[in-house]
């Protein structure tokens, strides 16, 4: 089962957050096609959307596109009512076109000559939006830098997606620390510590799936929030495949009237196929 775990720790002043979403983003690289650097690519942005979005009310959505001109083109990803989706744009790109001698393979996937925008919708006004350049191409430091240029807040973020032998997901999981307000110098060294620490964080999190004791590893004093259930399922329907349709313009439409013919629309995120007919656009 995926799930995501919160807890608080006030010795430290820092809220952390784990999730893991190894099966549900196996049904997505599946669905997506992905080869295994665009599996990384894609993986780590839908996790690391989860853990910034984790504090969101209920109902309300939290969208990351994260596009740097790279291999793998823009990536959209979505977590809206603990449920997740995502999609790379060029999936199965040719991994012989990657140069290490130009940095690394997953930075040339995502590409450092764009954005990073997210946007939260909490469904009652216009969806609050901001954008930052992208630094790194590595996804999690491009996240942390978000954080700390759009909110304000000092954030450690990691995540890892590891691949059995045939490409299929064998981990997708992540963690977010965070500081809290009225934080101490003595906070940030800690967070620091956390930073210096980092492949052993990964290694474990990856190895381990009892995170309530990796968070107690990590702070002692550590109170969990709360732990929930995660899921990948897709939010597409026939009335949004229609409203979508009707944005084509004025003249494709009275062509697609005109003629009476079926439009195909496949959704990016799940493929699924819609047939919409002449007369749902009237």
């Amino acid at each position: 089962m995926d799930m995501e775990i919160r807890a608080i720790s006030e010795k430290n002043n820092v809220k952390i957050s784990i999730v893991d979403i190894s099966e549900s983003f196996n049904e997505i690289a599946k669905l997506q096609n992905t080869n295994p650097l665009a599996s990384v690519a894609l993986g780590r942005t839908i996790i690391d959307n989860a853990l910034v979005s984790l504090s969101l009310k209920d109902g309300s959505k939290m969208t990351t596109n994260l596009n740097g001109m790279g291999l793998g083109g823009s990536i959209i990803v979505e977590f809206q009512d603990k449920k997740v989706r995502g999609y790379i744009q060029n999936p199965n790109f040719e991994i012989d076109k990657i140069n290490l001698e130009e940095g690394s393979a997953l930075s040339q996937v995502v590409g450092k000559q764009g954005f990073l925008q997210i946007s939260r919708d909490n469904g009652e006004s216009t969806p609050y939006t901001s954008r930052v350049e992208i630094i790194s191409g590595e996804v999690n430091f491009d996240f942390m830098y978000y954080l700390q240029q759009s909110d304000q807040v000092n954030s450690l973020i990691t995540s890892a997606v590891e691949l059995n032998e045939d490409n299929t997901i064998k981990k997708a999981c992540g963690i977010i620390i965070q500081l809290l307000p009225g934080f101490k110098d003595e906070d940030i060294d800690f967070i620091e510590e956390k930073i210096g620490t980092l492949d052993h964080l990964v290694k474990t999190l990856i190895e381990t799936t009892n995170y309530e004791s990796l968070i107690k590893d990590i702070c002692k004093d550590a109170k969990v929030l709360g732990i929930g259930e995660l899921k990948f399922e897709c939010t597409c329907n026939i009335e949004k495949v229609v409203s979508s349709v009707k944005l084509l313009g004025e003249k494709e439409i009275k062509k697609i009237i005109e003629e009476g013919e079926l439009v195909e629309v496949v959704c990016d995120f799940c493929k699924k196929q819609y047939n919409v007919k002449p007369n749902e656009i009237i």
